[in-house]
């Protein structure tokens, strides 16, 4: 078993983070305590008025001559997990030099951290979306060729009050499976545009994003994938019959569950989700 940990972000450009020393998954769940006069420390009470979040912290070697930088979907490649691309062999230098520009720096940027297992060739262990709260690479005096690196990653919805046009989610979801004979190779969804725009308000369509992952009572984690299409300018902004093929749909007699959501894409970014749909 050995652990492979990239930062992916939403142009589907990656860093691996090779030679980790260690991980750190935080989840804090802060509670208010009201304890009352005359009251001992068992009638305190425990009030949950905040909600949960998560960090991770990833400490790590750069190391010369490594392959780090990717583009593209990341799959499974027979022996580890590598993005479609890879831009070769990076020094030191270039490697502060990649995660320094995958840093975020627009107003639309979010990220996908994901840690994959290289015996497991289906699936991520964990993602978790997020931003980058800080990213600190380090190296002393007395070793100075020895570079060490820290990210700083929180988990949670990319939400700016000066983001771009992006739309609500999609309304009338249904969807059916994709065929190749008798076997699933992907999805077939209808959906309809948000109708409640304000006049001049509605973005412009790009294309959609369909989130899906098993709903047979097993843990799974959600996989997606993107197309583009042409906008349709006319109300009720219906789109019918739009086919999402991918690799990864468990084919195994036809049996398995799923469930899937979709979202709406505009040049800046892409929009809520819609309610979940179980296909049987």
């Amino acid at each position: 078993m050995t652990y492979q940990v990239f930062l992916i972000s939403s142009v589907n450009k990656s860093f691996e983070i090779l030679t980790f020393n260690d991980i750190s998954i935080n989840k804090s769940t802060p509670v208010s305590p009201m304890p009352l006069p005359e009251e001992d420390s068992d009638e305190n009470m425990l009030m949950k008025i905040e909600g949960n979040s998560t960090t991770i912290q990833i400490n790590w070697i750069l190391l010369e001559s490594s392959i780090t930088s990717g583009e593209g979907v990341i799959a499974h490649n027979g022996t580890k997990w590598a993005p479609a691309t890879n831009k070769g062999s990076y020094s030191v230098w270039q490697q502060i030099q990649a995660l320094d520009e995958l840093s975020p720096s627009s107003l639309t940027d979010f990220y996908t951290l994901a840690i994959y297992d290289t015996e497991v060739t289906d699936e991520p262990l964990k993602e978790f979306d997020g931003m980058i709260q800080g990213i600190t690479w380090r190296t002393d005096s007395s070793s100075p060729v020895n570079w060490t690196a820290q990210l700083q990653f929180i988990q949670g919805n990319v939400i700016t009050t000066l983001s771009g046009n992006t739309h609500e989610a999609p309304t009338g979801v249904s969807a059916s499976f994709s065929m190749s004979g008798s076997n699933r190779n992907g999805f077939i969804a209808n959906f309809s545009e948000f109708q409640n725009y304000t006049e001049g308000d509605r973005p412009e369509t790009t294309g959609a994003t369909i989130r899906y992952k098993k709903n047979d009572g097993v843990p799974d984690f959600w996989r997606e994938k993107s197309i583009t299409f042409s906008a349709n300018t006319s109300s009720p902004y219906n789109y019918t019959n739009k086919v999402f093929y991918v690799n990864d749909i468990d084919g195994v007699n036809n049996t398995k569950p799923y469930k899937i959501k979709i979202s709406l894409d505009t040049d800046a970014g892409r929009g809520d989700w819609s309610d979940e749909v179980s296909l049987p």
